[in-house]
């Protein structure tokens, strides 16, 4: 098969680690990138010299070449350009979430839903090769009944009003990730939870949660994510984990963002497996994508934007229920201050929003 003639609209982080991974394979051909920033343009003829750089998304749309387009701009802007992708005949690789709120994100599930072209969604933990290592086990019945999930991500990340005007809370902008993992490995739908969350240096929303339910199945769950440990610290450091238990054995997962570390012990096995961490897993999904469309078959680890929709549903709930009890607002606005001018001239740390050189 020819190489698939794709489209990127959208230029920030995100379209950068779309690009650098489909330039590494042949079975992408980058058509367009499209961006409403010069300096971003100026960024991408760098970057794509073999690309067609435009301010308009509307000409990467309109050229029947393309076949796929990559929506990477942000969440007000996804709704519209699914519909005109979708309308002009093209695949669709998206970001999360895939609106900027509820209703326009079961609107963008209808649209997928209705349409024969393929759509996905970043969900990027559904591609990594940990999670995917510690199924296999937990299917293999090593463990016995799966009974308990807990998740954890704590890490200084993203502060209060950094990138997150579309996506909301960290909570949200993070969380969802963990929220959709949980329910992933559960393979059943949220039936309870109660959540609390902390207003952490007075910022008006929560930036740290931590919520326990359990599903429609009888598994329990515990999800705990902010970004919010240690940002003023002089060494920093994260706190991210899964552990899964049953009632034989148990499977766990660290990471330190260069090497995730699985453990399993199960009835007749037990493993340790330490293998590079993988990062957001896009040449995984970017791969899945294009296999798709090469043997016109769904692959069954794609994630649906219906997948994205209910994690970003629960994660607005879980927020919700957080807010109906006490939320606590300990530090200052001062503090945060500090925090964001450490991260403006920060070299190197985590979720830094870089500029392009």
């Amino acid at each position: 098969m020819n190489p698939i003639k794709v489209g990127l609209i959208g230029f920030g982080r995100m379209g950068g680690f779309y690009l650098e991974q489909m330039q590494k394979s042949e079975k992408w051909e980058i058509a367009y990138i499209c961006d409403t920033s010069e300096e971003s343009r100026e960024y991408a003829r760098k970057k794509a010299p073999e690309a067609k750089v435009v301010a308009d998304e509307q000409e990467v749309f309109d050229d029947p070449e393309v076949q796929v387009v990559g929506l990477f701009a942000l969440a007000d802007s996804r709704l519209e350009q699914i519909e005109k992708a979708f309308a002009a005949g093209k695949h669709v690789i998206a970001e999360k979430p895939i609106a900027d709120s509820m209703q326009r994100e079961w609107e963008a599930v209808k649209l997928a839903e209705a349409s024969p072209l393929l759509a996905t969604v970043n969900l990027y933990l559904r591609n990594s090769w940990y999670h995917k290592a510690i199924k296999d086990f937990i299917d293999q019945g090593e463990i016995g009944d799966l009974a308990i999930i807990r998740v954890c991500h704590m890490t200084p990340g993203l502060a209060p009003g950094e990138g997150h005007e579309y996506e909301g809370p960290a909570f949200h902008d993070c969380g969802m990730h963990y929220v959709d993992i949980a329910r992933w490995y559960a393979g059943s739908e949220f039936k309870t939870w109660h959540a609390q969350a902390l207003r952490m240096w007075n910022y008006k929303d929560p930036w740290w949660l931590q919520c326990h339910g359990t599903f429609e199945n009888g598994v329990i769950f515990d999800i705990t994510q902010g970004h919010v440990y240690g940002q003023l610290a002089e060494k920093q450091t994260h706190n991210s984990y899964i552990d899964i238990i049953g009632t034989k054995g148990i499977a766990r997962m660290t990471h330190d963002f260069k090497t995730a570390v699985v453990e399993l012990h199960g009835v007749k096995q037990t493993h340790r497996i330490e293998k590079p961490y993988g990062g957001k897993n896009i040449d995984v999904l970017c791969r899945r994508f294009a296999e798709s469309l090469e043997h016109g078959v769904r692959n069954k680890h794609l994630p649906r934007f219906r997948d994205a929709a209910i994690a970003s549903e629960y994660a607005w709930r879980f927020l919700e229920d957080a807010r109906a009890h006490e939320l606590p607002a300990i530090g200052t606005l001062d503090e945060l201050e500090a925090i964001r001018e450490r991260r403006r001239t920060m070299k190197d740390g985590y979720g830094l929003l870089h500029k392009h050189n």
